[in-house]
């Protein structure tokens, strides 16, 4: 199956955790379409992410509304996100929801400071770690550390769908 425009759409399903779409948190790998079935391939931030449900409901009622009357199947590819998945805009969207990406010193998303430690070693999260700045004394997660998929690389597994 080759690349369909309808990956635009499914980009733009909004993560039910964090108010960032699915395109730019990195998680969508593609999406195709092909005899009546539209094929979704998505990499969750983390192996048990609760959120599976819930984004697989969003983005078949995004899909049944862009594309009416297609089969449409959710392909969860374990182990295939990383933190370097996640784009400009989604990198600025967590930062304006109090959030970093993991992969660089932990600077605080509200007054850029560096001048920051570790609050714990799990946030809300598994894959979100908590952080106290010591310039402005918030506090905020790093996500994309400790629990997520991309350190547990399992095969593929398919969830079908109506």
């Amino acid at each position: 199956m080759s690349p369909d425009p309808l990956t635009g759409v499914v980009a733009d399903v909004r993560d039910p955790e964090i108010d960032v779409g699915l395109g730019d948190l990195g998680v969508v790998r593609s999406v195709a379409r092909a005899d009546g079935r539209i094929v979704v391939r998505l990499a969750p931030t983390r192996l048990s992410c609760p959120a599976r449900g819930e984004i697989a409901r969003r983005v078949r009622s995004a899909l049944t509304d862009a594309a009416p009357g297609n089969r449409i199947e959710i392909v969860w590819e374990r182990g295939a996100w990383q933190p370097t998945a996640v784009t400009d805009a989604g990198r600025e969207a967590l930062r304006t929801a109090g959030y970093r990406v993991a992969g660089a010193v932990p600077r605080c998303p509200y007054c850029g400071s560096e001048d920051a430690v570790r609050a714990g070693r799990f946030g809300g999260a598994v894959c979100k770690v908590p952080y106290d700045c010591r310039g402005c004394g918030s506090p905020f997660d790093v996500i994309g550390t400790a629990g997520c998929s991309a350190v547990l690389p399992v095969p593929d597994v398919t969830q079908g769908g109506s």
